[in-house]
């Protein structure tokens, strides 16, 4: 019985470590998140263009247009697309960019910004809560 118990509880140390791990990872996407937000400037984006993908159809993309607060205009490129447009041409959007870097910029969301933290830590807690748990649980049932 107690060789059948070790063969289960190896289980639990690679869940228990992985929720670790993506716990950490998500602190760490988290703090180059706060970093970056710390960091950037905002800018009226207004989407200039659509371009138009074929995939099994048609896929529109917007391209933004800003000018960072040096006057200097930048073109962004919405990394996804969709069809219907969810955009239209003369649309505006808050842009958040890099002022070291304006090529670094996204759209001024909750889930654009904190998407990786928020995708990590989802994974991790459960995984920690059935790691840690079995563990916890284990110290009662002795």
């Amino acid at each position: 019985m107690n060789g059948n118990k070790s063969k289960i509880m190896w289980q639990y140390y690679i869940i228990l470590g992985a929720g670790v791990i993506l716990f950490v990872a998500a602190l760490l996407s988290l703090k180059n998140t706060l970093f970056f937000l710390k960091k950037a400037e905002k800018a009226t984006a207004t989407v200039t263009s659509l371009r138009v993908f074929e995939s099994d159809g048609e896929v529109f993309s917007p391209l933004f247009t800003f000018r960072t607060r040096n006057n200097i205009e930048y073109t962004y490129e919405l990394s996804e697309g969709t069809n219907p447009s969810a955009w239209y041409v003369g649309e505006t959007e808050t842009v958040i960019y890099d002022p070291a870097d304006p090529s670094s910029v996204t759209l001024y969301t909750y889930f654009r910004i904190f998407a990786w933290p928020l995708i990590l830590v989802s994974i991790a807690l459960p995984l920690l809560v059935i790691g840690g748990g079995y563990f916890i649980a284990n110290q009662f049932l002795k």
